[in-house]
């Protein structure tokens, strides 16, 4: 635990954000440098709560109530430029696409540190993002992460596939009765023609 915290303090005074894979983050939190602001959030599903914590945190007298995210990251920006924050997020891999452009714009604030932890292997929204961040233990990381085959894409293709064929047998059915009411028709324009005349 102890090498592992040496691992990430050296990180976070290079100013970079540091992923953590598999482990107990709240632990890493408890015995963080004191001195420097810090906040965990469980999850980053938490949205505009987990926003207005971070806000607090920086600043304890700001008033939360009644602004808008995007407000309250402009706060966020502005009472931070002088002030060191760390934050500790859990459940990495849950991140959505709503929340994943907050924890983009605060990861580019030079004076705000995130330290994600990911507890489960799930395909992360986007990978592009990770690549912001210090992968401690990286090989346990990789070998686990990407070890198991995405059979995603095999899936959709199988139920194309299968929708295709579905398709092409209801086609053909019905071009069948089409052809038999054709052809009955025109057995009965004939028969009618000569009766007829």
């Amino acid at each position: 635990m102890n090498k592992a915290n040496d691992k990430i303090t050296e990180q976070l005074r290079k100013h970079n954000n540091v992923l953590l894979y598999k482990r107990e983050l709240y632990e890493y939190y408890k015995k963080r440098d004191k001195t420097i602001k810090a906040i965990y959030i469980i999850s980053p599903k938490k949205g505009k709560t987990a926003i207005e914590q971070i806000m607090k945190t920086i600043d304890k007298k700001s008033e939360t109530k009644n602004k808008t995210i995007s407000k309250l990251l402009e706060e966020i920006t502005e009472k931070s430029k002088d002030t060191q924050t760390h934050i500790y997020l859990d459940h990495f891999e849950q991140l959505s696409k709503r929340e994943l452009s907050y924890y983009k714009e605060l990861s580019q604030i030079q004076s705000i540190q995130i330290i994600a932890n990911i507890r489960e292997d799930e395909e992360f929204i986007e990978p592009e993002f990770l690549n912001h961040f210090i992968i401690l233990d990286k090989k346990g990381f990789n070998d686990n992460r990407y070890q198991s085959v995405n059979i995603t894409y095999s899936l959709l293709l199988l139920l194309s596939l299968l929708v295709f064929i579905t398709f092409i047998r209801v086609q053909l059915s019905i071009l069948h009765y089409l052809v038999n009411a054709l052809w009955f028709t025109l057995l009965m324009y004939r028969t009618f023609y000569y009766i007829t005349r």
